[in-house]
C-alpha cells in the first residue's frame, strides 16, 4: 500500500516538473469563460506607466495550474506559467515589451486548470502602456494600523521599477522614537528632510551630501517645526507649527481623531538656519499645511477658525487659501481664499499643486484635516486657472488620502484602505489634460500577496526621481548627535503674531 502512495506521489511530482521544466507555452485547447478572471490585484482596464514594475497577480479560482500571456503590438510576447495561482512576470521581458509599446494596449490572456477538468480561458484583459513615465522611486512611512505604536516604525524607500524596497531610516536605531513629515527639494533624493519626535529629537536635513540634526522650536513660535513643503528653489521650507492632540475613541467609525489646538506658518531658510514668518499667516486662526506653487512665488495653506471650546475638533472645518511670497525679497502679499468650507460644507486639507502649475488636488472631509482617519475623507481636483473643482473619480467608500503629484504631473500617487477599511495601501492614476483619472491600480509588489498580508500602513508617500543613497546608518548617527539651534527672523514683528503669545504649549487665543 505504501508503495503504491510513494509512486503516486513520485508520478505526481514528475508531472510538476515536466510542467516547469518545459517552456511555458499557452494550452493546446481550453474552454471560454464567460466571466472575468478573478485576479488580484485587479490589474484591468488600467493605464500604465511604461516603466512600472511588473504587475504580479493571484488568479483565485482555486485552479492548481494557471497560465498568462501577456503581449502588445509590437515585441515578443510574455509567457508565464504557476502551479500556486501567482503570476510573477519576468522582469527583463516585461521591461522589454512595455518599453518597444508605448502608447499602445498591453492584452493580458489568462488561462486557468482546475484538478481533473479541462484548461480554461478567461477573456484577455486590456490595459493601456502610457508613454508618460512615472517617478522612479516613493519614500514612505510604515507604521501600525493604530498609529500610536512606536515599537516598528521606519522611513523606506521603494524602487517603482523593481518593487525592490530598502530603509531610509528605522527608529530602532533612534530610541524607538516617533519619526514623520519627510519631504524632498524638487523630488531630488539628495533633499532631504526628516522629523524625530520625542528623544533623541530635532529635524535631520539632508541637503547635498550634508546632513545635520536641527532644532527648530523658537522662543517666538508654539512648537517645533511640524507639516513641510521645500520651496521649488531648495533654500526654503515652509513649515506648520501646531500644539497638536489626539483623541481615541471606542466606538463609531474613526477610532482616532487628531486635531490642532493652534497653528501658524513659518519659512526656514536653509542657507541662514532661520525662520520667518508675517502676521498674515501667523493669525488668530489655525493655518496649517503648507504647499508652494511651482513657481514659488505662492504658497498655498489650509486655514480654520480658532478653537473656542473642548468639543471644536469635532466641528472644525478648513478653507483652501493662498497667498504671494518673493523669497528674493522676503516679502508677503494679501492672503486670497480658493475655497471656502462654508460653501462646501465640508473640510478642505492636503492641498498639493500639480508641478506644471496647472492644478491642485486636495481632500475633503466632514471634519478636521488629517483625514487619513476619516471615512468621509474623498479626493477633489481644483482647475487653478477657473477656480473650479470636482471629486475624482478614483474615490472610494473608504479613506483616500495622502495624494502626491509626479514630477511630470501626469501622474497621481495616494493612499487608500478601500481593501480592508484598516492598512493604507499606495494606488496610482493617470491624470489627463483635462484633470480626468484613470482607474487607480495598487502599487506592484515581487509578491503580489504583500497588500493582504503586511499588517503595516503605507503612510504619507512622496515621489523621488532617484534613490536616496545616504545610509541609515549615517542618518541614525546624525539623528543622535548634538541638533543645531535655529534662529528667528530678528525683522519680523514678533508683537503682531498669534504665536507670540503661545509658549510652553499653552494658549490659545
Amino acid at each position: 500500500m505504501k508503495r503504491k502512495v510513494y509512486i503516486a506521489l513520485a508520478i505526481a511530482m514528475c508531472i510538476v516538473a515536466v510542467f516547469f521544466l518545459l517552456p511555458a507555452k499557452e494550452p493546446g485547447r481550453s474552454t471560454p469563460a464567460k466571466q472575468e478572471a478573478p485576479i488580484f490585484p485587479d490589474y484591468s482596464s488600467v493605464t500604465l506607466p511604461y516603466n512600472i514594475a511588473p504587475i504580479n497577480f493571484m488568479v483565485e479560482d482555486g485552479a492548481e495550474k494557471v497560465i498568462a500571456t501577456f503581449s502588445s503590438k509590437s515585441g515578443k510576447k510574455i509567457v508565464v506559467k504557476s502551479s500556486n495561482n501567482k503570476i510573477e512576470i519576468p522582469i527583463q521581458a516585461w521591461k522589454k515589451l512595455l518599453n518597444a509599446n508605448k502608447g499602445n494596449d498591453l492584452i493580458i490572456t489568462i488561462y486557468s486548470k482546475k484538478k481533473g477538468s479541462a484548461w480554461v480561458k478567461y477573456p484577455s484583459i486590456t490595459n493601456y502602456i502610457s508613454s508618460d513615465e512615472i517617478d522612479s522611486h516613493i519614500v514612505f512611512r510604515h507604521i501600525s494600523a493604530g498609529y500610536i505604536l512606536w515599537e516598528k516604525m521606519g522611513i523606506y524607500q521603494q524602487n517603482i521599477e523593481t518593487s525592490e524596497k530598502k530603509p531610509i531610516l528605522l527608529n530602532d536605531r533612534t530610541n524607538r522614537n516617533c519619526m514623520n513629515c519627510h519631504t524632498f527639494g524638487n523630488y531630488d533624493p539628495q533633499k532631504m528632510l526628516i522629523h524625530l519626535r520625542s528623544k533623541p529629537g530635532g529635524t535631520i536635513l539632508y541637503n547635498n551630501s550634508e546632513a545635520k540634526l536641527l532644532n527648530t522650536k523658537t522662543p517666538f513660535t508654539m512648537s517645533s517645526c511640524v507639516y513641510p513643503a521645500w520651496h521649488p528653489n531648495g533654500k526654503a521650507i515652509a513649515f506648520s507649527v501646531n500644539i497638536i492632540e489626539q483623541k481615541f475613541h471606542s466606538a463609531g467609525n474613526e477610532a482616532i481623531n487628531v486635531y490642532d489646538k493652534s497653528s501658524d506658518l513659518v519659512v526656514y531658510d536653509v542657507e541662514k538656519n532661520m525662520i520667518t514668518t508675517t502676521p498674515t499667516i501667523s493669525t488668530s486662526s489655525m493655518e496649517n499645511l503648507p504647499s508652494w506653487s511651482p513657481d514659488g512665488k505662492y504658497l498655498y495653506y489650509i486655514s480654520a477658525p480658532a478653537q473656542r471650546g473642548q468639543n471644536d475638533s469635532l466641528k472644525t472645518r478648513y478653507d483652501l487659501l493662498r497667498i504671494p511670497y518673493s523669497y528674493e525679497q522676503n516679502t508677503w502679499g494679501l492672503a486670497d481664499t480658493l475655497l471656502r468650507s462654508s460653501d462646501t460644507g465640508l473640510s478642505i486639507t492636503f492641498p498639493e499643486v500639480s508641478p506644471d502649475g496647472r492644478f491642485i488636488v486636495f481632500c475633503m472631509a466632514d471634519q478636521g484635516y488629517f483625514s487619513v482617519h476619516y471615512t468621509s475623507s474623498d479626493l477633489y481636483i481644483m482647475d487653478i486657472a477657473t477656480r473650479e473643482y470636482s471629486k475624482l473619480s478614483i474615490n472610494s467608500d473608504h479613506v483616500e488620502s495622502f495624494h502626491y503629484w509626479s514630477s511630470n504631473s501626469k501622474w497621481l500617487m495616494f493612499i487608500s484602505k478601500r481593501l480592508d477599511n484598516l492598512y493604507s495601501r499606495v494606488y496610482f492614476t493617470h491624470i489627463d489634460e483635462k484633470g480626468n483619472a484613470s482607474k487607480p491600480f495598487l502599487m506592484p509588489q515581487t509578491d503580489p500577496e504583500t497588500n493582504r498580508t503586511l499588517n503595516l500602513n503605507y503612510n504619507r508617500p512622496v515621489f523621488v526621481n532617484g534613490e536616496v543613497t545616504i545610509s541609515p546608518a549615517s542618518l541614525a548617527e546624525v539623528a543622535n548627535e548634538s541638533p543645531v539651534d535655529v534662529k528667528f527672523d530678528p525683522s519680523v514683528n514678533i508683537d503682531a503674531l498669534s504665536g507670540a503669545t503661545r509658549y510652553a504649549g499653552k494658549t490659545v487665543h
